[in-house]
């Protein structure tokens, strides 16, 4: 008998799947068919068919000057300065000096760990550059009289990054759109897993396919928030966006398009635009 009332059960529960909402631990919805009454699957592609996440490729960077940079103060009794300055990686010729008297120079502008500075004047001063870790230290005959400031004049680099992800480029996402439920393949294979919010007008109102009192529209521009999780090329990705489209009759999409972002879990990101084959 019991057997038989968990069978009845099941069949009751397979009848009404098309009303039903699944939900786990806490309250947490894992199943929501509300939305049923459109259907955003298919493939997306860049509107110009090229890559949608590009590979990284390092970025662009340009040189700023550094003038006078304020490294460190004379206190009448020191023969001793060490410190690091602001920015890196250092490029072009560095330049310290104390005002009125000593200059500190390289101007080779190597990557070597450390270099000597050449000193003027040549009394026994000396002074060393560490490209790697930005150090300088210098060391002086006698003390530096109270008040003397020692500055740094030297060029670096900025580096601006381009967006992209870790190993090769993605021209393209599949999407499968089951009630909430989404999986999301790229052009490389690799598949993300996620949901759907409440599928809405453009004017913010929701439609829930299950309410007998919704009236879905069956024409203009509809919108679901979206977020899915997976793992490309290594990385942990996070794909969060906006998923849109247009009614042309009943609830036939048109015009679809996602706008996402991609966020890899080493720091890069890629701004997605695509829209559905």
């Amino acid at each position: 008998m019991k057997i038989y009332l968990q069978f009845i059960g099941l069949i009751f529960c397979v009848l009404t799947l098309a009303g039903c909402e699944w939900t786990a631990g806490s309250g947490v919805s894992s199943w929501d068919d509300s939305g049923n009454w459109v259907d955003f699957s298919g493939s997306y592609r860049a509107l110009d068919g090229g890559m949608l996440v590009r590979q990284f490729s390092g970025g662009t960077a340009t040189t700023n000057t550094v003038s006078n940079e304020l490294l460190s103060t004379g206190d009448g009794s020191k023969t001793a300065f060490s410190g690091q300055i602001a920015y890196t990686p250092v490029r072009g010729s560095l330049t310290i000096f104390t005002i009125g008297g000593y200059r500190f120079t390289d101007t080779v502008g190597t990557t070597a760990d450390t270099v000597s500075l050449a000193v003027t004047p040549a009394d026994g001063s000396a002074g060393t550059f560490n490209y790697s870790t930005r150090a300088w230290a210098l060391t002086f005959p006698a003390p530096l009289a109270s008040g003397t400031q020692i500055m740094g004049t030297y060029q670096h680099l900025v580096v601006t990054s381009m967006q992209g992800n870790h190993g090769t480029a993605i021209y393209s996402f599949m999407v499968y759109q089951t009630g909430n439920k989404l999986q999301i393949t790229d052009s490389n294979g690799a598949t993300y897993e996620g949901t759907m919010g409440t599928v809405r007008t453009t004017g913010g109102e929701p439609i829930d396919a299950n309410d007998p009192n919704a009236i879905p529209p069956t024409t203009g521009p509809v919108v679901a928030q979206f977020s899915a999780t997976g793992t490309s090329q290594g990385y942990s990705v996070t794909l969060v966006g906006v998923m849109q489209g247009t009614l042309s009759g009943g609830t036939t999409l048109s015009s679809r398009s996602m706008t996402a972002t991609f966020i890899e879990s080493a720091g890069y990101e890629a701004s997605v635009s695509a829209v559905a084959n």
